[in-house]
């Protein structure tokens, strides 16, 4: 038996006692409990009896829930309401909500798919959603909801009400005894009758309260927290050890006995790392276990299993071998299964804490050994709820959490992300309670704090590599500080916490390119690598991860040293590791990196050729099925290649292809994939020429659509494909007009951009069309569920695309819905008032503290971003399943496969009779334009002009200086004149002499004839510039202005797309806002609307025009009415979001139009659309090929043709541009204004401007886009 402490008795019940008194106080108020279960001290005899763990509290919602014979329902509560009044509050809740929700119109009764609610949240919440088919009822749903959550509120306000009872209550009166006389061998007089006081009244207030608010995880909670408590384990095991003095090895009770005092010693052991403690305790759970007799079963024995268990997991750590636990793996196992089904009288309890240890000795082979068998079978044993009356107890989260943390990482698997950062929101107790006071000073931690707090960590940097918000890595390296914190410098596992610290830090450095960050994972990592790793579990090491460091910040400064010093690092690890495969591969992938950054120094081959050697070991050495094996050949690859253009030696760019072609057309990740892809095609152009690149292309165009997955909000899709850069259409394009294949060249334009709107497109198009789509034709014949569910996964991921709305927008639809409906507000707000009651029940506790209730309020939402983004994943993988079995709707969005199918397009032939469409296709390697016309026999001719001027350097160069230009006139540091004469003039001449010029010679366009039509289809950053305006401007020489009525089309398929939508009768809808709250005032606005007026009644037969302005225009009523026209017009200050795209907006009078709800909106009986504001055009530098801006969010929305500005208008010029546009559409004695002319109306506009001699700024933003 260990010494106990060394001080006098009487010292020590004191110390002792006062710890407990400080348990006391913290523990009083139930919301400073950890919603966590876990085991503490079972003893077998009543008077030691303490906080046992078979002990059951759990008694369903027994005292909760709403009284079924409510009085006449009340709607207001009172602070002091007992549980009479609070029931007839909650039914007054219940009876608004039916009246609500009767008072909805019936057509808002949906169906929605059952696979948009996470699996988690279904097996734990809402069972019966998985066997009630693949829709279920939104208003039962929303029914079933506010039931539950009704329930849970009544079980908490009577939990409030049983702690402040138990506040009033006297406390025991003597925790400390009398003095006794020193006693150096037996225990301090009355020690255990005073633990035992404390330790009833505070069992007492949780036995109460377990009742109430039901289950039994605030006795497992308390449980845990005492395991935590070295002064109360220390009085307990002695206590122990005792009675088990005083009985004889063969007394009744005596296996329990010896057991509990094992169990209690272990507990001291994982704070005290003494190894006396663990010796004494492998011998007492040993013995408790010989006890049964053999081939007996007692109620017991499945604790005594547990104990045995935990002591070979805590022997396998100290000895740094996995026998033991592939022993206690086995026994535990068998013993699991046998309890469960031919033992029901083992309790629940019993088999959990079983099952719980069993999952942490699982989870620490699978750190050694790498074996995912394991993880699978620990998350298979494990509870994953408790149940709607009662929660999971931290440890348990902690163990499910690291468990999906370990597979999320091998598999790359949303769903155990989904899963882990789900059962993570319970550990933020850990940081800082929800409700109540926080642990009072001086208490002891958490026995799970670190733990936890290290996997909320790890799960905020997980959720960054799948969202790129740095937001979230900055929350990371937030919480894993306040791991190490908590975390005892002499504790075995602080090298642990350290390390993890140092690798997060490391990895916002990638991420942000700060270099204090680096710096500081140095410092953290050389105390880590000094730290023992004896008593740990496997993990990388801190060594490994100090030489990964010193590298990276050698590389940067070009210091030599510390080049050294992290090879030399990470080659004395490699030598030394004890551990499984796939940390082997890590190590071995970081010395090649560091060995590369050597070789990018000093230039010396031997460091490059021992690079490939170790990138090759760890790609082998990856199990198969691990999806960082991706990654691995892919710097495998990279190394490769790059040898083979150092040293010219064909097999090794040969070797290169082979390995990038497995990542590439391999499972793993689709970043990954493209990059590899990416990759192949160097390698294949450097020996074999463009020909052989386009297999990769093909490879890497295929991948594209995946990186816009339907599982991610549009933002996230976005900032992915902006991080890769990759040029795929524009390169593949470049390589088969190399190889003469125009055809396969315009195939690549149309697959490889505007990716994020293809697949809104196509989720919109199945929306629409999903169930139709059956015919007798197909091979294969779905069925109508299958149809209705696809159609209804595609358009519940359309509206969840652009994420939740903003704060302002919700403020300004609550204040419309106030307007049109408000006895339907009315009562919606009635229920805020009653939440607001509620409140103020809580704040009237007198463990209240200030800001409880903003903590609840992050909480939840938390929760409910982390419960979206698991819908969306959960309904794309279910969407994607289905679109196998669908596959006729496959075509409906994606590029024209071949200029086979164009050549027979009528639809395209049609366009082509007026007019022309040009690709221009700018690269690195070449610049060209492919030219599309109708042959006199009606099909469609293809033309290739090189461009040998252009380059695409200049052409970002020129992109640049418009943009500092703006910003300078914007800003009034350069003047009008100075603009056009300085930026744009050099620029258009630019872009005439080197693209525009060759094209229309081709055309065999001159001067004097008419004008003809040509659709403009730039990629790249050729996108950004005004290319309609390009012209030599040198005398009276025409350009483009003169000699060609401009379009832009972002796709093919867009234009053929308007020109097959129905043509409608005119309603034109003119939205204005010449003063918007917090912008400045735009004068010119009602002269524009005036203008609309006019030109309207000159053509009687015309319907009149609506008119949307000030406070009308609200955001949610324009929304709502725009797709009740055919023609739109807006004049207003409009904003390109450089940051968030997707969040660029139209600015109405109480809130922003934002892109994402224009997007939502089926505008496809729009002929036109006007949009007389600054930057509707204005596309994304970091992105322009995928045009995310607001003309293109109207197109994507149904809009055939618009006027947009590619950047800052003046209103003025924007009035009078408009009114010359109208004037030539709606001319005196004409028919019905046609759509098809608003470019040639807007050509002319722009003419006489620059005929008048006008500032070029004040005409050249203006361009047409569309049919």
């Amino acid at each position: 038996m260990p010494e106990m402490a060394q001080n006098s008795p009487r010292g020590f019940e004191e110390e002792l006692s006062e710890a407990f008194t400080r348990m006391l106080n913290t523990q009083a108020d139930p919301r400073a409990v950890s919603s966590q279960d876990s085991s503490a001290v079972q003893t077998p005899t009543p008077e030691a009896r303490v906080v046992p763990e078979n002990a059951s509290h759990r008694t369903g919602t027994e005292g909760g829930g709403v009284q079924s014979d409510p009085e006449p329902p009340i709607k207001t509560i009172e602070p002091n309401a007992g549980p009479a009044e609070i029931a007839q509050f909650m039914q007054s809740i219940m009876q608004q909500h039916e009246r609500v929700m009767g008072a909805l119109d019936p057509s808002l009764n949906q169906k929605f798919p059952v696979e948009s609610v996470p699996a988690y949240a279904r097996d734990s919440y809402h069972p019966d959603l998985t066997t009630g088919g693949t829709m279920y009822d939104a208003k039962d749903m929303a029914n079933s909801g506010l039931t539950s959550t009704m329930d849970l509120i009544t079980r908490a306000l009577r939990t409030l009400d049983i702690a402040q009872e138990h506040l009033a209550a006297p406390a025991p009166e003597v925790l400390i005894p009398p003095a006794a006389p020193s006693s150096s061998t037996g225990a301090p007089p009355q020690l255990w009758t005073n633990l035992a006081a404390a330790l009833s009244h505070s069992n007492n207030l949780v036995s109460s309260m377990s009742n109430s608010f039901g289950g039994n995880w605030m006795s497992r909670e308390m449980a845990r927290t005492l395991q935590g408590n070295e002064l109360y384990l220390r009085a307990t095991a002695r206590t122990l050890y005792l009675q088990l003095q005083s009985k004889e090895p063969a007394s009744p009770g005596i296996g329990d006995l010896q057991s509990a005092f094992g169990l209690t010693v272990l507990h001291l052991y994982e704070l005290t790392h003494d190894d006396k403690d663990l010796d004494v305790a492998l011998v007492a759970v040993s013995q408790a276990l010989s006890q049964d007799a053999v081939g007996t079963v007692s109620p017991t024995t499945a604790l005594r299993i547990r104990n045995w268990t935990y002591s070979q997991r805590l022997l396998a750590r100290r000895e740094r071998t996995v026998e033991p636990l592939d022993n206690s793996i086995d026994i535990a196992k068998r013993m699991l299964d046998i309890f469960r089904t031919l033992y029901p009288e083992i309790s629940p309890e019993s088999r959990d804490l079983l099952a719980l240890e069993l999952a942490e000795c699982l989870l620490d082979r699978y750190r050694a050994l790498g074996e995912v068998t394991d993880l699978d079978r620990a998350l298979q044993i494990l509870p994953t709820s408790q149940g709607k009356s009662d929660m999971l107890d931290t440890h348990t989260l902690c163990v499910l959490s690291e468990l999906h943390l370990e597979r999320f990482l091998r598999t790359w698997d949303l769903d155990d992300l989904d899963q882990m950062l789900y059962h993570t929101v319970g550990l933020r107790e850990l940081d800082e309670p929800l409700i109540g006071a926080p642990p009072a000073a001086g208490a002891s931690p958490h026995p799970d704090a670190s733990r936890g707090l290290r996997l909320l960590a790890l799960a905020h940097a997980l959720r960054f590599e799948v969202v790129m918000d740095i937001d979230d890595l900055d929350k990371a390296v937030t919480y894993s500080r306040k791991a190490v914190k908590k975390c005892p410098e002499d504790h075995p596992l602080y090298v642990v916490f350290l390390t993890t610290l140092g690798t997060l830090l490391y990895r916002r450095y990638e991420a942000d390119e700060d270099i204090a960050d680096l710096d500081e994972c140095v410092e953290k990592l050389e105390i880590a690598a000094q730290l023992p790793v004896e008593r740990c579990y496997v993990h990388y090491p801190a060594q490994a991860a100090l030489g990964l460091a010193l590298a990276r910040r050698g590389d940067l400064k070009d210091d030599l040293r510390e080049l050294d010093d992290g090879v030399r690092h990470l080659q004395q690890t490699r030598k030394a590791f004890f551990g499984g495969a796939h940390l082997e591969a890590r190590i071995e992938r970081d010395l090649a990196r560091a060995l590369f950054f050597r070789f990018r120094l000093t230039q010396y081959v031997q460091d490059l050729d021992d690079a490939i050697q170790y990138a090759a070991s760890a790609f082998d050495r990856a199990p198969p099925d691990d999806q960082s094996r991706a990654s691995l050949g892919l710097q495998l690859g990279q190394m490769l290649l790059l040898c083979a253009i150092r040293k010219g030696r064909t097999a090794k760019c040969d070797n290169a292809i082979d390995v990038l072609r497995t990542v590439a057309t391999g499972p793993g990740r689709a970043t990954i994939r493209l990059k590899a892809a990416m990759e192949w095609a160097k390698a294949a152009k450097y020996i074999r020429g463009p020909e052989a690149a386009l297999e990769a292309l093909d490879v890497a165009l295929d991948v594209l659509p995946h990186i816009a997955w339907a599982g991610n909000r549009m933002v996230v899709q976005y900032r992915t494909l902006a991080s890769l850069s990759a040029d795929v259409g524009p390169w593949a394009a470049a390589c088969a007009i190399s190889c003469g294949r125009l055809e396969d060249a315009i195939s690549y334009l149309e697959r490889g951009r505007n990716v994020l709107w293809s697949q809104s497109l196509q989720l919109s198009l199945s929306h629409h069309s999903g169930a139709a789509k059956q015919s007798s034709s197909q091979p294969r014949q779905p069925t109508t569920n299958q149809a209705n569910e696809f159609a209804s996964l595609s358009s519940y991921l359309s509206r969840n695309a652009d994420g939740l709305p903003d704060p302002e927008t919700i403020r300004a639809r609550n204040a419309e819905m106030e307007k049109r409906n408000p006895e339907l507000f009315k009562m919606i707000d009635g229920m805020r008032s009653v939440y607001k009651d509620m409140r103020a029940k809580a704040m009237a506790h007198p463990g209240h503290r200030p800001g409880d209730f903003d903590r609840i309020d992050a909480f939840r939402d938390i929760f409910k971003g982390i419960f979206e983004d698991a819908s969306l994943h959960s309904a794309a993988k279910r969407h994607s399943t289905l679109r196998t079995t669908l596959d006729d709707l496959q075509e409906g969005a994606s590029g024209l496969a071949s200029l086979g199918d164009l050549q027979s397009n009528s639809s395209l032939s049609e366009v082509l009779e007026r007019g022309h469409v040009v690709f221009l296709n700018v690269h690195t390697s070449r610049c060209d334009a492919i030219i599309l016309s109708r042959s006199p026999s009606g099909s469609v001719d293809a033309a290739h002009v090189p461009l040998p001027e252009l380059s695409l350097e200049d052409i970002r160069d020129w992109a640049e200086a418009i943009q500092v230009g703006r910003h300078d006139l914007e800003q009034g540091g350069m003047g009008v004149r100075d603009f056009d004469e300085v930026i744009l003039v050099p620029i258009l001449q630019g872009l005439w002499h080197a693209m525009a010029a060759p094209v229309v010679s081709r055309l065999g366009v001159r001067s004097g004839q008419p004008p003809i039509r040509i659709w403009w289809c730039p990629t790249g950053p050729l996108a950004l510039l005004p290319i309609h305006a390009a012209g030599p401007y040198e005398d009276d020489a025409p350009g483009l202005p003169e000699l060609v009525i401009s379009s832009y089309i972002p796709t093919l398929h867009s234009l053929l797309r308007a020109h097959e939508a129905s043509r409608q009768r005119f309603s034109l809808l003119a939205i204005g806002h010449a003063e918007t709250p917090g912008q400045t005032p735009l004068p010119a606005v009602r002269k524009e609307l005036a203008t609309i007026q006019r030109a309207c009644a000159r053509l009687s037969h015309l319907s009149t025009p609506t008119i949307m302005e000030g406070p009308s225009a609200t955001s949610l009523s324009v929304s709502s009415a725009l797709p009740s026209y055919t023609w739109l017009h807006f004049s207003c200050h409009a904003y390109q979001d450089p940051s968030h795209p997707f969040k660029s907006a139209f600015f109405m009078h109480d809130a922003p139009l934002r892109l994402g709800v224009l997007m939502q909106l089926d505008l496809s009986r729009v002929q036109f659309a006007f949009l007389s504001a600054c930057l509707t055009s204005a596309g994304d530098e970091r992105l322009p090929d995928e045009s995310i801006h607001l003309a293109a969010g109207l197109q994507f929305a149904g809009v055939r043709a618009a006027v947009a500005t590619l950047w800052s208008v003046d209103d003025r010029s924007a009035a009078w541009m408009a009114e010359r546009v109208y004037a030539h559409l709606m001319r005196e004695g004409g028919e019905e204004p046609d759509p098809l002319e608003a470019a040639e109306a807007l050509h002319r506009a722009m003419g006489a401007l620059k005929a008048a001699g006008k500032p070029m700024v004040f005409w050249v933003p203006f361009i047409h886009v569309g049919i």
